[in-house]
């Protein structure tokens, strides 16, 4: 018996010293998408057994911040990294970050997997024609989420256009609610939504020459664009610690009815069984209509994340077999049914979807255009230097004409001009 337990001992300890650890390094730190990744990790272990997933999680903020670019420059590198569509991807080529999965997408049919949007030249998952970026997830990074108790004992209803808009947020501020709540310490929540905003407002050609540093911002188009946030601090819109408040506390205070409305993008949904009590009930709707002549009036803001193979990966080979388990109809499916919007053909037919991922897809589908978040289209510092404008917008600390001043002044002196 002791032989037995002994041989037992030694073929479990070399079975564990035969795994191969894959490294994959992301920000999915909890709520029912964590839930679904820790299933779908769990049933690519059982499958295969020689391979161990070894996660290293940062929080968002963190992870954009500096938590990915740490793990990417260090000595021991992730075979797989959670990325943005779009101007990050072209970064990371460009670094040497990201392997070409051509030849990987090419067998078995993978790349037909998908749908054939994510492949365009807008969608930010190629470069120069080959893919680096893995689609796990497409994410409307704004919606403005709207708590419809609130809104029913104030009998109000979704706005259709933007002077709605302002009405709806005087009433709800004089009521001695919180209009809005946004968490705008790091920038970018205020930031997408005001690039949004702006793509509504400015002319598409002046738009992208302006953050492809080819043109100024200081233009009356932007202006106005700018002006609309200066106009709901007017009527006291926002929370009045916005520009302290992180991005999760903000989402918190959203569910805790700390706050009528809480713009942010479709994460949010995979966080309602963490953090809303029971009963909680909400809605969302698009930005509202700013200009009806305007080529993207009735637009989103949206993005695909997904996943991208270190160049100088361990162990590409398992790396690139999870990814194709992770993106399998079965996986996707419990990926999607967490609150995700999937990327891969017939999922969302499948799918046992919530009301919201439902209502996220159809605006998706409905929309006369995709607009990319700035950071993710354009060079970051651009994007942020955005960003902290349309801030100081939002917050009362300049004028909309000031702010843009500042915008083009601070690009100039970091020599983006």
């Amino acid at each position: 018996m002791a032989l037995t337990t002994a041989t037992a001992l030694l073929l479990l300890t070399t079975a564990a010293m035969a795994q191969t650890e894959v490294r994959f390094t992301h920000s999915i730190t909890g709520g029912s998408s964590r839930e679904a990744l820790d299933s779908i990790i769990a049933d690519f272990q059982a499958a295969n057994p020689d391979i161990k997933i070894k996660e290293i999680v940062f929080d968002d903020d963190q992870y954009s911040n500096q938590g990915l670019i740490t793990q990417l420059k260090s000595n021991e590198v992730p075979d797989i990294f959670f990325e943005w569509a779009g101007f990050p991807v072209q970064r990371d080529v460009a670094a040497g970050y990201a392997y070409d999965l051509t030849e990987a997408m090419a067998a078995d049919g993978w790349k037909d997997s998908f749908s054939p949007a994510v492949w365009t030249d807008g969608a930010g998952t190629m470069v120069d024609g080959k893919p680096y970026l893995v689609p796990l997830s497409l994410d409307l990074t704004n919606t403005i989420w709207y708590n419809k108790k609130i809104f029913a004992e104030h009998n109000l209803t979704p706005p259709k256009t933007w002077d709605e808009f302002v009405a709806l947020n005087k009433a709800l501020a004089e009521a001695g609610e919180t209009p809005i709540v946004e968490g705008n310490n790091e920038f970018w929540p205020l930031g997408n939504w005001a690039g949004h905003i702006a793509a509504m407002v400015v002319p598409p050609d002046a738009y992208i020459a302006a953050f492809k540093q080819e043109a100024p911002f200081n233009t009356p188009e932007f202006e106005k664009a700018l002006n609309l946030l200066v106009g709901l601090h007017e009527v006291g819109a926002f929370n009045k610690d916005m520009q302290a408040l992180g991005a999760d506390p903000a989402m918190a205070t959203f569910f805790q009815e700390g706050a009528v409305m809480h713009p942010i993008g479709s994460w949010l949904v995979s966080e309602t069984a963490n953090l809303a009590e029971e009963g909680f009930e909400y809605g969302q709707f698009n930005t509202p209509v700013i200009d009806a002549a305007h080529p993207l009036a009735n637009s989103v803001i949206g993005t695909i994340t997904g996943l991208v193979v270190h160049k100088n990966a361990p162990h590409p080979a398992e790396a690139i077999k999870f990814l194709k388990f992770l993106t399998s109809e079965a996986s996707q499916i419990k990926w999607a049914e967490s609150g995700q919007m999937s990327p891969v053909q017939g999922v969302s037919d499948k799918a046992k979807l919530d009301e919201q991922t439902q209502a996220m897809l159809a605006l998706m589908s409905g929309a006369s255009g995709i607009v990319p978040p700035p950071d993710n289209k354009y060079p970051v510092p651009v994007a942020e230097a955005f960003y902290q404008a349309a801030a100081f917008a939002a917050s009362g600390e300049k004028s909309a004409k000031d702010a843009l001043v500042w915008l083009d002044e601070t690009l100039a002196a970091m020599g983006k001009q």
